[in-house]
């Protein structure tokens, strides 16, 4: 697109380029910066990938007896090789108290995560996963990594690691700004 044209577009400050039919050309507004530019380009293709993950892993999950979500808890849980209460464990997922609570009460009442008194705070019990949440998790485990070695093998360890790091500081900074 010629620059005369891209500025006639970008004449009242707010169009979206893609609606112009040019689907190439990212959100753009005079007062963005080109690392904003590409920011928001981040953040739409983030939220594309949280969505297909979401179906994937449901899909991944069928026939384990657990959901998308239990599997995200038991993941989390595991790695964080520790006890952690929920509002802990809400905050490292970024959800809220409420939806880990209502997750953890129901996965407790299944057997799979227990909760152990807390010698910190005695209102705040500790989250931990039973022998029964561990078998699960590593029953799915078996799905997930076969999915993730396939997907991951056309890319480098290297560029995926700092693409880990790169979103993990955006986060921060956007959990600072809030």
């Amino acid at each position: 697109m010629v620059l005369r044209e891209l500025q006639a577009l970008l004449a009242d400050n707010t169009i979206d380029a893609r609606i112009a039919g040019n689907k190439n050309v990212p959100f753009y507004h005079y007062k963005k910066t080109p690392a904003s530019n590409a920011l928001t380009d981040l953040i739409r293709a983030v939220l594309r990938m949280n969505a297909t993950v979401q179906k994937s892993g449901t899909r991944l999950m069928r026939g384990t007896g657990i959901t998308n979500a239990r599997w995200q808890m038991l993941s989390e849980l595991f790695a964080l090789e520790k006890r952690v209460t929920v509002s802990e464990l809400a905050r490292h997922m970024g959800l809220t108290r409420q939806a880990v609570q209502r997750l953890a009460d129901d996965m407790a009442s299944d057997g799979l995560v227990e909760f152990a008194e807390n010698p910190g705070d005695a209102r705040a019990m500790h989250l931990l996963l039973t022998e029964a949440g561990r078998a699960t998790y590593h029953d799915a485990l078996e799905r997930e990594w076969q999915w993730t070695n396939a997907i991951a093998e056309d890319f480098d360890a290297e560029q995926i690691t700092r693409a880990v790091a790169l979103l993990e500081a955006i986060t921060q900074k956007m959990q600072a700004k809030n």
